[in-house]
């Protein structure tokens, strides 16, 4: 009877203990879960004449480092009679060697992205039909599993914008794509592919564009497009930030959600889980003619666009900044900037990207993604490294995994 008690004393010891191991490790039961690995999304621009974008700088296919992104977006394709095509002649051959790289990292995930910020893409006359919608959905699928493409990126730019200019349907008619592409890529019968968007940042386009949680169940992921927020307009003829992360100390009102996380809040607000969306850096900078040389801080007056068409690639930021322009760092909105002489430069570096990569994995989103792998120093001219700020946006996020993994 005395070894039955004891037995029975010894069993609620034990049960005891582990209620007690259990309350204990339920605050910290997300060491022993595996963390989604964060997405670093790159888009290679195909450098043809007459794209009608400064930001695609000559790179070759050969010069990409396969293990630099976890997914590569070959930009751009267009529609034209309610199907893609290339939007050059040679792209198909592009296509293959962006494709190829998937040799040397099987775990790359390589997509064809449609429209682009130049051209409305093909898309308006498509939407307004939706017997085309289906039929494009179909035709879709078809054309990238014929070139290996794992996935569909849509860049419209953008639906119902500009409000006087476009119908505000197409804010539902775009859902309806949407929609549509998703049933056919993740159909049972055929191989899934992936299906992203890339999206606005400012408020007044993302509630006149997007119906947010009816895309959340179709998309992968978004891809918020944080950067263009400031750039020489003859209506508003100061200088600012391309790509602050944070509102400045004096910025009110609209002025005040012209930045990363703002647009990046604002998204997950109107219904977007941050497991899905994606945070935009771009790699390219803005420049503009500064009125007076002496005026030379952000908000100054300009007169117009600065060198270069105003528009810098980094490697000619940090060209611009050896040769002499003073360079300051703005401790609130992280950003750097250079000026010399009447030359205005806002531009992206090594810590300023550092600071937006570090904020996104600290705020949980889904990764980081970059316009484009065409404006980094890809050849190694500042540094001497190779691809210097995607390989910031690599150190980060991978040694952060290799952290997890290890604990």
């Amino acid at each position: 009877m005395r070894a039955l008690w004891r037995s029975c004393v010894l069993c609620v010891g034990l049960l005891v203990t582990l209620c007690f191991l259990c309350v204990c490790l339920e605050g910290n039961v997300w060491k022993f879960k595996a963390k989604p690995k964060m997405h670093r999304v790159c888009y290679y621009a195909i450098p043809n004449k007459g794209s009608g974008d400064i930001t695609v700088k000559a790179l070759s296919v050969d010069d990409i480092d396969p293990f630099i992104c976890t997914h590569i977006l070959v930009a751009f394709a267009r529609i034209r009679n309610n199907v893609i095509v290339p939007s050059n002649d040679g792209d198909i051959e592009v296509y293959k060697e962006v494709i190829a790289l998937k040799k040397q990292n099987p775990e790359l995930k390589v997509l064809l992205s449609v429209g682009g910020g130049s051209t409305d893409g093909g898309f308006p006359n498509l939407v307004r039909d939706p017997q085309a919608v289906i039929e494009f959905a179909s035709h879709s699928r078809k054309f990238l599993t014929t070139f290996g493409f794992d996935g569909l990126d849509l860049d419209w730019e953008f639906p119902a914008w500009p409000v006087l200019v476009r119908n505000r349907q197409e804010k539902i008619w775009f859902t309806r794509l949407v929609q549509h592409l998703y049933q056919e890529f993740k159909s049972a019968v055929h191989k899934p592919l992936l299906l992203t968007i890339a999206v606005a940042a400012p408020k007044s386009i993302i509630d006149r564009s997007y119906e947010i949680p009816e895309l959340s169940r179709y998309v992968d992921f978004v891809s918020m497009m944080g950067y263009d927020y400031h750039i020489f307009w003859p209506y508003l003829p100061f200088t600012g930030y391309n790509a602050p992360l944070f509102k400045g100390k004096s910025d009110k009102f609209y002025f005040a959600t012209m930045n990363i996380q703002w647009s990046a809040e604002y998204w997950v607000k109107k219904g977007m889980p941050k497991e899905k969306l994606v945070i935009g850096i771009p790699t390219y900078g803005r420049t503009w003619k500064l009125l007076n040389a002496a005026w030379n801080k952000t908000g100054s007056p300009a007169v117009g666009r600065g060198m270069l068409s105003g528009v810098v690639s980094y490697p000619e930021a940090c060209i611009f900044y050896k040769e002499g322009a003073e360079r300051h760092f703005d401790e609130v909105c992280k950003v750097p900037y250079a000026a010399r002489e009447r030359d205005w430069v806002s531009y992206e570096d090594p810590q300023s990207v550092q600071e937006k990569v570090k904020w996104a994995k600290d705020s949980h989103f889904a990764g980081v993604m970059t316009w484009n792998l065409n404006c980094d120093d890809w050849a190694g001219i500042c540094s001497g490294k190779r691809f210097e700020l995607h390989s910031v946006i690599k150190k980060i996020i991978f040694n952060d995994e290799l952290r997890l993994n290890d604990s």
